[in-house]
């Protein structure tokens, strides 16, 4: 399973499409990013096989986030372990 977050940069949300029904822009031209895991299903979660490592930056967004601080793993018991042993790291260090 993949999912994808399109997250403009900025004060507006609204976007088009361009011809190609593939390209999104936001209405003003201002800058945004994408973002994409590749989730792994797993009788208690999933795992992001595309999350971080502990040598990954920190990104503002990640440090600054009120709803889920530091790296983003997965829901699963594995990758919660890995995602507390990371943050620790990376968010004390």
């Amino acid at each position: 399973s993949t999912t994808t977050t399109w997250l403009p940069i900025n004060d507006t949300a609204k976007s088009i499409t361009w011809p190609d029904d593939w390209t999104a822009t936001t209405i003003d031209g201002k800058r945004s990013a994408q973002f994409e895991h590749t989730l792994l299903i797993t009788p208690d979660g999933v795992e992001a096989l595309t999350g971080k490592i502990e040598t990954s930056k920190l990104q503002f967004w990640e440090q600054d986030s009120e709803v889920h601080k530091g790296f983003w793993l997965g829901t699963s018991k594995a990758a919660k372990e890995r995602e507390a042993e990371i943050n620790r790291k990376v968010l004390e260090g």
